[in-house]
This record gives structure tokens, sequence and C-alpha cells, in this order.
């Protein structure tokens, strides 16, 4: 029990509080703040930054921290004018102020990274050494859909959509996936989940039903997690049956990107309950994920040191690599090192490394395509970037870096294709905002400013719009004369990155044709960058 303050004691292992010899009934997210106040007690915690820990980025509303907080104070038989562990400064946040012992100190990967020095990138290689267990790897089972009435064509469909799902996902190389052999044999309508997870030793179930109602047919998804028997991701398709075979794919592809999003994000929320010493290589990466997709410069440095530790646990983690690749990239893209031609070697040596330890995962394809548009190599890039959504066509962030590839290139039709299958494939994408940014950029290349205008105010007010984005904004309002907008813009993009210039936006941008560059540096000059 790492943590005690009065008669309360936190057990990290189990995810509990107690008083005494009780165990105080604590929902998730209000563990989770009691967590992030405890382990940050001698500093005071906002409440942006509640917001982004417990969250993950979605939108939420100041009203949700508050009820949550209350849940919080009153599991501890507090209140807000008492404050005897919970402190409120006004206009500040919050801060933990009751004593709390360390029965057993923790020895976290990521410690006061501020004050930090720089890590050593050229120190971490490839050991030769064989790889270890992944007892970590998230493991999913697919089972028929439950066919709720007596239709021949339902029926087929029931096993169709689960087969079709499994054949699917085994091109996922951070999942393993049960064969369609085995999954089978648990088609019966009462299946207990958290007992078949115990058998297989699975930990999501995917599972559903579909009903007939005169022609058309009904489909309920849901993912499960079969250890907690927590409700990860649902969805509901409904579709005439002439239209049946046509749904098929599009209903394969939003389950495929809707998992690719949720199983992530609820293995990163567990791993954050878990203490820092039991997590595994896939804890750390799953860690590591959740903090690169918040596109700060502080969060980028967490998801590196995350990603290093899953490379400590497991030497030959191909995917451990292609994220520090990812927050590489980051550091040269968004100028977060004084060294970009550095970081974007890294990134190519970590995309590289990756490759070579899978080099049938789409994600290491990906990264290793990007880090090569870093270095001006568009052509070999968008080889790497098609190779990663041949490997996995619904991979939605491989369809983008394309559309971004291609607006670079000044291939606008392409671009825009590639950025509407994006976008269809995975509409809730940490990589959203950057997809509306793109298609903003190539309306304004063939002079549509209304549609251009358009993505770009979806783009800016999309989770993760960095600084980048926000001088797009500026100089497509600048262009378009709507000088009070490009202004507002200008503040926004500059107090993210002071020293924001043109320069750093063209070397993060290389783009290929000059026309359409003079364009873009006379609208960066009306918005005074």
């Amino acid at each position: 029990m790492p943590y005690r303050f009065e008669e309360f004691e936190i057990n990290i292992e189990q995810a509990s509080l107690t008083r005494g010899d009780e165990e105080v009934a604590l929902e998730p997210r209000a563990y989770a703040l009691l967590l992030l106040l405890i382990r940050n007690r001698e500093r005071v915690v906002s409440k942006d930054e509640i917001i982004e820990q417990l969250w993950q980025g979605r939108f939420t509303s100041d009203s949700a921290v508050t009820t949550c907080l209350k849940t919080l104070r009153k599991a501890l038989q507090d209140d807000g004018e008492r404050q005897r562990f919970i402190r409120t400064l006004r206009g500040r946040g919050f801060r933990f102020v009751a004593q709390v012992s360390e029965v057993l100190a923790e020895s976290p990967v990521i410690v006061s990274i501020e004050s930090e020095s720089p890590p050593d990138w050229s120190r971490i290689e490839v050991p030769d050494t064989q790889p270890s267990a992944l007892q970590g790897k998230p493991s999913l089972i697919v089972l028929p859909l439950q066919n709720l009435g007596d239709d021949p064509f339902s029926a087929l469909m029931s096993e169709a959509m689960a087969h079709d799902v499994i054949q699917e996902l085994s091109r996922l190389r951070w999942l393993r996936v049960i064969a369609r052999g085995t999954a089978f044999r648990f088609r019966f309508p009462d299946t207990d989940l958290r007992l078949l997870g115990q058998q297989l030793k699975v930990r999501y179930a995917l599972c559903g039903t579909i009903s007939t109602w005169g022609a058309r047919r009904e489909l309920h998804l849901e993912l499960s997690d079969c250890q907690l028997g927590d409700l990860v991701w649902a969805d509901r398709f409904d579709v005439s049956q002439d239209r049946m075979h046509g749904a098929r794919e599009q209903i394969l592809a939003r389950v495929i990107s809707s998992l690719e999003i949720y199983v992530p994000m609820h293995e990163a929320s567990q791993a954050s309950l878990t203490s820092t010493q039991r997590l595994d290589s896939w804890g750390n990466y799953h860690l590591g994920l959740r903090h690169m997709y918040r596109f700060t410069p502080l969060a980028n440095q967490q998801a590196a040191q995350y990603f290093r530790e899953a490379i400590r646990l497991d030497s030959r983690f191909a995917r451990a690599y292609a994220g520090l690749s990812f927050t590489r990239f980051q550091d040269a893209f968004l100028n977060y090192d004084d060294d970009v031609n550095g970081a974007i070697a890294d990134a190519r040596r970590f995309a590289e490394t990756a490759v070579e330890l899978d080099g049938l995962d789409p994600f290491t394809n990906f990264n290793l395509g990007r880090s090569l548009m870093l270095e001006g190599e568009a052509d070999i890039s968008q080889s790497w970037l098609e190779r990663s959504v041949t490997l996995s066509p619904n991979f939605a962030q491989g369809h983008y870096s394309r559309a971004l590839v291609n607006t670079l290139q000044g291939q606008t039709e392409d671009c825009i294709a590639n950025s509407e299958l994006a976008l269809h494939l995975s509409p809730l994408d940490p990589l959203l905002y950057a997809n509306y940014a793109v298609r903003a950029l190539s309306y304004l290349r063939i002079g549509d400013m209304e549609n251009a205008i358009k993505a770009i105010e979806k783009a800016v007010r999309t989770p993760g719009a960095h600084y980048l984005i926000q001088m797009i904004a500026a100089l497509l309002y600048a262009l378009n004369q709507q000088m009070d907008k490009a202004q507002y813009w200008r503040q926004q993009a500059l107090q993210r990155h002071p020293s924001a210039s043109a320069r750093h936006f063209f070397v993060a941008l290389p783009f290929a044709e000059e026309s359409f560059r003079q364009t873009l540096s006379k609208g960066l000059r009306l918005a005074n960058f």
C-alpha cells in the first residue's frame, strides 16, 4: 500500500481506497483524481491539467471536474469548507494538503520531467537479445452476433460479420486475436464473458446482436473488458437488407478504427491506475501513446520516457521504437528541439529499427514514411505510407499522412480523396485536427476559400491542434481579408510557441510548388509572421 493519509490507505495494485478495515466505494475517475493530487502534492494542480489527465484530451466542461471533486470529497468525508484533504486555490487549481506517508515508496518512470536533463537519444540501440514474452499484449475474442429473430439471412450475417472482423483484426500487430475455430464455439446467447476471459486468458470480447425489422437489419455491437466487466465501446448500425452486403465493408471499417482508438485508450486508463513498478512493456507503451497524442512539449517528453521504458523491458518491441520515432518527429515538426536535424535523424533511425523488428506492422511503416517526409523524400515517403495502408486498409492515420504528402506535392485531388477516407474510417482519430488542416490547404490551392475557411475552423477547434494549425488559420483569414480573426489566431499561435515564424512553418511543411509557397508566404506576412 504505497500511500497512507490519516485513517485512509490506497492500495495501488488493487486500485482501492480503504478507511481502516473497510473499502471506500469510489468511482474510477474520482480515484484517478485522488492519485493525481497525491502524486503531485508538492504543487498546485490546475483544472486544465486535471482535464488533460483524466479526460485524455476529450472535450469536457468545468462542471464535470467540480462534480468529480465533490464525489472525491464525499468519499473522504471532507467538504469545500473544511478542506481537510484537498484545498481549492481560486484561479489556480487544487492541492492535496494532508500529510501523506509512502509505506512502500514507488520508483516511477516519470519523475519531475521539467528538471530532467534531455535524453541522450544516440544511446538507444537494439541489443542483441532474444525477445521477451509480451504478457500485456491486448487480446480479444470476436463472438458471432446473436440472431434475435428466425430470419435465415440474419443468421448467415451473424457469422459472416464476425468472420470478417476476425480476418481484419488479424492484420493488427498490436492485438492477439482468438482464432475463428475457437471463438465460434462460444456462440451461446448467455455466454459469461468474465468466465470466458478466464478460460481463454483473453482481455476483451466483441459481441452483439442482429435483429430484423421488416426489410431492415439492426446491428448492435459491444466491446467489453472481460476482467472488469466494463463496457469499453458500443455502436449501432441500421441497414436495409438490399444494402447489407455493401454496408458490411463500411461497418467493418468503423469497427476496426474504433477498436484502434478505444482499446489503447482503455489500456492506458488501466495502466495509469497501476503502480509504475508493475507496468510491463505494453503498459508503458499504451501510456506513451496517450501522452504522445496530447501534442505538447511536456507530454511528448513523457511519451518518450514511457517508450524507452518499454524498450528496456523488451528490447525488441517494434512499436515502442515506432513510438520513439513519432515523438522525435514531433520534436522536429513542432520545433520542440533546437536541434531539428538531430530530431529528424532520430525519427528515421528509430522508425528503421521498428521496421527491421516488425516490417508487417502498419504503424512501423507509417512512422518510417513520416520521417522520410521530414527529410524531403516525398516519393519514398509515399511508398512507405502506401505500404502501411496495404497492410491494413482501415489504418486511418496512414491515409491521412498520404493526404499530407499529397498536399506538399501539389496533388490536390489525391489529398482530398485520402483525407475523406481517413475521416470516414476514424472520425474520432487523434490526428483529426491535422486532417482538417490538410484539407484546408488543398482547398486554398484550388481557390475555394469558402471551404478552406470551413475546414480550418474545424481544425483549430479540434483537440490536439497545435501552433502550426493556428498559423494556417491566421494566414487563411489574412488572405480572406478577415484581419481581426487573422490576428486572433496569430496571438493564439504565439502563446503556444512564442518564436513561431514563417521559417518554422516551411521547415515543418516543405511545399514543393513554388507558386503555392508564395501564396502561403503572402498570407503569413499579412498575418504579421
